[in-house]
Order: C-alpha cells, then structure tokens, then sequence
C-alpha cells in the first residue's frame, strides 16, 4: 500500500497514541525505581504519559507550531509538579527510554507497510523524534534549574530571617544576638526583621550582643547606627554589647563612631543594669 506524506504522517502518529501504553510501559521501572513514595511515583506516571502524548503532535503538527505549542506544555508540566524537583532532575534518564520505545514503534509501524514507505520519509521521522527529544530535555532541565533556584532563594531568605531572632528577656525587652558574618544581604534583613519583631512585641528596650560577630567593618557599623536609629524613632532603645578589644580597635581604626548608642562592655553587665532598674 503506498502512502502520501500527510496520510502517513497522520497513520503514524494515530499508531503511536494506540500503542502509547506500551511505550509507557516499557520504561517504566527506570526513574521511578529512584524515588519513593505512592502519590510521587503516580504523579510521575501522569506526566510521562502526559508528555509522551505532547510529543507525539511532531509527526502531524507544522514544526515550528508544534514547537511553540511544545514549549507552553512543558512549562505548565513543570510548573503543575513543583513539588516533586528531585524525582524531575531524573526525568533525563526518562527520555532516553521513551525515546527508544517511539523509535522503536516506528520500526514496527514501517516494517508493517514492508517497503512502500520512503526511507526519506522514515529518517524524516527518526529525525523528528530525536530533535523533539533533545528539545525536551533541554526544556525539561531549563525550568527545573529555575524553579530549584526559586525554592533555594526562598530557603535562603528563611534561613537569614532566623538568624536574627529576637529574645524576649523581660516584659518590653528584648535581646538581639549576632553571631557569623554580616553581609550586605544578611545586614538589610536584621535591619527589617528587627524592626518588625520590635513593633510587634511593643518593644522599649533592645540589646544588641556583638560577642559572636566575626568582625566589624564600615559596613557592619553603618547597618548598626541605622537600626539604632529606626529604633530610637519607634520609641526602642538601643544598648550595645559584647564588643571584644580588638572590635574595638579596629572600630576606631576605620574612624567608625557609635556616637548616641549606649555600649557596655558585656551583656551580663547590661542585663544586671536592666534588673536593677
């Protein structure tokens, strides 16, 4: 029986949603051996099959409508299972095998039809497959990388807003306690974190323990002064403490002043004065 390109395009692609359960079959077992879990190994499931069947439109879609169509759809797959990066970064060795299955689909669809075929048509369709596959997998890793770097900027931003918590000691006082290094970023987020937690819990009163800083820089001494400052007009006092010798020496080396703040040598002393008060 011979074909024309549109008919067997169109007989192929038909073929290829018959038997997409076989091609899905036999890959299952790959990726999925490497998670856990009924709800994530069913959901994976899903968006193979999903994508198996966007793939398919190749063999019938003009390419470069296909493409467009192609790019939306993996996006909005991506996007539908976020919550699921580590088993998607696996999705690679998926395409390897839903790859072979199509290519191999093909074989059966062409050797059906003996020779009536054309090979050009066949190799137009094995190339069709495989660029829509390196496609994939390029688009596939595009989205997971930016979604991943999404989540990590979220962790990270958690992460610096509980590196300055504030320690209620006392009825409208509080202590703040920095340890590490400040960083410009890690700097501007003390500054709002302490600002915030300070208004909300109607505070008169906030010590600040520089024991665990690492070192005070020009910038480190500005971000003090200017959460100093944003307290004092929010009607919170600032009281320094724990700042060691050579902080100190170095401070003033820099011509750092922390002029209208109070500083007392340690936190026990400032604790005690605060009591006695």
């Amino acid at each position: 029986m011979q074909f024309n390109q549109e008919k067997a395009d169109d007989s192929l692609y038909d073929y290829l949603i018959e038997h997409i359960d076989t091609m899905r079959d036999s890959s299952s077992g790959s990726s999925s051996d490497n998670i856990s879990g009924e709800y994530t190994n069913q959901k994976l499931e899903e968006m193979k099959k999903v994508f198996a069947q966007e793939l398919i439109h190749v063999f019938r879609e003009e390419e470069t409508q296909f493409y467009e169509h192609f790019e939306e759809k993996i996006g909005a797959i991506v996007e539908e299972n976020k919550e699921m990066w580590q088993p998607m970064l696996t999705i690679q060795e998926e395409f390897t095998y839903y790859r072979n299955a199509i290519l191999e689909q093909i074989r059966l669809f062409v050797h059906q039809y003996e020779e009536s075929i054309p090979i050009d048509h066949v190799l137009n369709w094995q190339r069709k497959a495989l660029q829509a596959f390196d496609y994939a997998g390029r688009a596939f890793m595009k989205e997971a990388i930016y979604h991943m770097n999404e989540q990590m900027q979220l962790k990270e931003a958690m992460i610096l807003e509980l590196s300055s918590p504030i320690i209620l000691i006392q009825k409208k006082t509080g202590l703040l306690p920095l340890i590490g290094h400040i960083d410009e970023q890690r700097g501007q987020v003390i500054v709002e974190h302490t600002l915030k937690q300070c208004t909300e819990s109607e505070l008169t009163r906030l010590y600040i323990d520089l024991s665990g800083v690492r070192d005070i820089t020009t910038f480190v001494a500005q971000r003090i002064m200017q959460l100093a400052t944003a307290l004092k007009l929010v009607g919170v006092k600032t009281t320094l403490c724990g700042m060691r010798p050579e902080m100190a020496q170095t401070a003033v080396q820099l011509g750092i002043s922390f002029k209208d703040i109070d500083i007392v040598s340690e936190l026990t002393h400032a604790l005690r004065s605060n009591y006695a008060l």
